[in-house]
């Protein structure tokens, strides 16, 4: 672990270690605990499955990793930091996390963000580059995007390898595991053990954050199709995660199980996991097919290895929610969508908020009282 620093490592020696619930065993309520482990907290994690097993949105396959965002300096050197961190965690576990493949956000004429992410990532000295059709296919054959911008430090983060090696290490490392939770406050959570009183408390819920607070989030019904990619061989492993800004389709490839994965970034309909059938719809999937047999042609009639429904919690303006309610129950929330890759980073400032330090972000942004979370809802780049 990245370890504290010399005075605060002195000032919790000195204090009687804090006593921290999280409440939500994704990867967000994950990495909290690990960083308050690191800071010499004792912690109780309740959530009604095992890292890596249950509805929860952290649970997959493969999730994309990239560092662009167009113009948006301060989510670029986020994403840069957190990136830093998941090798942190490669070393800490003993495994790979990341597979480093590169992510290609496919341009269309007037397509202004493709360009500005290109433009940012130069300018900040990481690693991107604009590509023509020719040098595209010439990289990763058998993929026909036409011009394309690359963020080189893209990838595909493995969900379920980082949730179990997580799993692992908490235990490991003392934290005590319970099962769901039934009530919570700022300071207590009652279970099926009964009630226990805490210092603080983090709540990292996902879709389930409105049982215990009212926080302006919406949740929403996301369609995926995994598509058998076996055919592809060796070039699977070098195949970029890429996706197309307006239309919201994206495709994330995995190695492990030799599949592309295909969604759509955008907002779906409103919905829930609890009671959700999970049934893809056939209009989705045909769409689907369609995104992937554009640029990949020799996959048009590959084979779905599986459907699945996940559930985006995101808010309006697609930015996080990092804050206290009033009474000091801790809220992280809003992370659907891009919020997996952030997500030792983020566990660190929900770690600080819990224990009153400092945190390495301004949080005025992801406030749960910011008026964009009362606007229309945006979209995000993919």
């Amino acid at each position: 672990m990245t370890r504290m620093a010399p005075k605060r490592a002195a000032f919790m020696a000195s204090q009687k270690p804090k006593r921290v619930a999280v409440v939500g065993g994704g990867i967000m309520g994950a990495m909290t605990a690990a960083h308050l482990i690191d800071q010499g907290a004792t912690v109780t994690l309740y959530d009604p499955h095992l890292l890596g097993q249950g509805p929860g949105a952290s649970v997959d396959t493969g999730r994309s990793f990239r560092v662009h965002y167009g113009e948006d300096q301060a989510l670029i050197q986020m994403a840069a930091k957190s990136r830093k961190l998941w090798l942190h965690w490669e070393r800490e576990l003993g495994r790979p996390l990341l597979h480093t493949t590169g992510k290609l956000l496919i341009e269309e004429p007037g397509d202004r963000h493709a360009r500005d992410s290109w433009m940012a990532l130069r300018r900040m000295g990481l690693r991107a580059d604009r590509m023509s059709q020719g040098a595209v296919s010439e990289e990763w054959p058998g993929l026909k995007t036409g011009a394309a911008t690359v963020d080189r430090l893209g990838g595909v983060l493995d969900p379920l390898v980082i949730l179990q090696g997580m799993q692992v290490w908490l235990t490991s490392n003392g934290v005590d595991f319970r099962g769901e939770a039934f009530d919570v406050t700022s300071q207590s959570v009652q279970c099926s053990q009964g009630q226990s009183e805490f210092d603080a408390v983090v709540l990292t819920a996902g879709a389930w954050t409105r049982r215990w607070t009212d926080v302006s989030m919406e949740v929403t019904r996301q369609q995926l199709v995994y598509f058998d990619a076996s055919s592809l061989g060796d070039r699977l492993q070098r195949l970029p995660v890429f996706s197309h800004m307006e239309s919201g389709f994206y495709a994330i490839p995995t190695i492990k199980d030799g599949r592309i994965k295909v969604a759509n970034h955008h907002p779906g309909v409103l919905g829930h996991p609890d009671g959700d059938t999970r049934q893809v719809s056939a209009k989705f999937e045909q769409e689907a097919r369609q995104f992937l047999a554009r640029y990949i042609p020799e996959l048009a009639d590959a084979d779905v290895a599986r459907r699945y429904v996940c559930f985006y919690s995101g808010t309006a303006d697609r930015d996080f929610i990092l804050d206290r309610t009033p009474d000091g129950l801790v809220i992280g929330a809003g992370f659907s969508g891009h919020g997996f890759k952030f997500a030792p980073l983020i566990g660190r400032v929900l770690a600080n908020l819990a224990l009153g330090f400092e945190t390495e972000i301004n949080l005025d942004r992801f406030s749960m009282s910011r008026p964009a979370l009362r606007g229309e809802r945006t979209k995000l780049a993919v």
